[in-house]
């Protein structure tokens, strides 16, 4: 069986030009990768340093700056993804240097919670680590929030991490779906490291899963786009973080999880994918080359009908999030940005092209 990766948010570099482009849907698709048995041969993807860094900049060069259009005053509640967190601070305190009679509280935590909550609170500015599914779409509109919208508002590279002394080079998609896959299922589970090829004293030793808690976004997004509705294995720890996932993970031989590019710490390393022959890191440069697939959108959900009463600070927030400003912060929290060209479609749908 064929991993479902989410492949329509992938990035690709324009040739020469070092500036990333993102499609325009957040929809899982089928990872076209054939199966490689053991023992063959496969090439890697060159490195290149630096290449990663120019592109970055390249890309922010690209965004326009944040410039505010109106004198702002009132209060927003934020709440969601534990995984936004950090960043969703780091975005209400510059948008604060802009405007600085905006106040901002923070609402209830995680995923499936700012989702059931905006429900019954359509003030409420929730983001989700995952895409939000048209059945949640369909429960929010049947409570007060009117009229939904999701908007995607970075990306985050996922990768699998191990102990740092585990010898595992890469896996393969269907490899990856079995160490995640709970047993009794449809497709293959893997039990032991021996199982996926690993040698010497780790061979007969238990996978053992550090993930996050199961009402967390992540869990979600595996279980959805990953395992295709499939129940996850049982996790040896549950934590509130992806971070504290690596932790745990540095502390523990036979230990395995998933979290983004900028949760690692020392005592951990990523797994590479090994897509039809080719063994693709887990690392800036292979995202940044459109060649790594395993990327989920962070997205805010909020009710676009509560913008025709707010004073323009939703339109307001969207923009200086969607600047280069807000880009950057995004970068600084660990995420990666958007492709200007997607930015300003998302714009034209929600603001209007006048608001450019």
């Amino acid at each position: 069986m064929r991993v479902a990766f989410v492949c329509s948010l992938l990035i690709s570099m324009v040739s020469g030009s070092g500036v990333a482009s993102a499609q325009t849907r957040a929809t899982p698709a089928s990872n076209p990768v054939a199966v490689q048995p053991s023992g063959v041969a496969t090439t890697s993807v060159p490195a290149a340093p630096d290449s990663q860094h120019l592109a970055l900049m390249s890309l922010l060069e690209c965004l326009e700056l944040y410039h505010p259009s109106k004198d702002l005053q009132g209060a927003a509640k934020l709440s969601g993804s534990t995984t936004m967190m950090l960043l969703g601070k780091a975005w209400a305190d510059r948008f604060r240097n802009f405007h600085t009679k905006v106040e901002f509280t923070r609402g209830p935590d995680g995923t499936d919670a700012g989702i059931k909550a905006l429900a019954e609170d359509p003030s409420l500015i929730v983001g989700a680590s995952r895409p939000i599914s048209e059945q949640e779409i369909a429960t929010l509109k049947a409570g007060k929030c009117k009229e939904p919208m999701s908007v995607i508002v970075a990306l985050d590279p996922l990768a699998l991490y191990v102990h740092e002394s585990n010898p595992l080079a890469a896996v393969t998609p269907e490899q990856l779906e079995g160490i995640l896959r709970a047993p009794a299922q449809k497709g293959v589970h893997y039990a032991t490291w021996g199982e996926l090829g690993v040698t010497g004293a780790l061979a007969d030793q238990p996978i053992r899963i550090h993930a996050r808690s199961e009402i967390a976004g992540t869990t979600a997004f595996i279980k959805q786009f990953l395992l295709r509705g499939e129940n996850v294995a049982k996790e040896v720890g549950s934590h509130m973080s992806s971070q504290a996932v690596c932790e745990a993970i540095a502390k523990d031989t036979a230990a395995v999880g998933i979290a983004g590019f900028g949760d690692a710490v020392p005592g951990v390393r990523t797994v590479a994918l090994s897509l039809r022959g080719t063994i693709v890191p887990a690392n800036e440069q292979s995202f940044l080359s459109g060649q790594y697939p395993l990327v989920r959108p962070l997205v805010l959900v909020f009710d676009k009908a509560q913008m025709k009463t707010d004073g323009g600070l939703r339109e307001s927030m969207l923009r200086y999030i969607l600047s280069r400003d807000g880009q950057m912060e995004a970068i600084r929290a660990g995420f990666f940005p958007l492709d200007p060209s997607f930015i300003h479609k998302e714009l034209d749908e929600i603001c209007g092209t006048q608001m450019r």
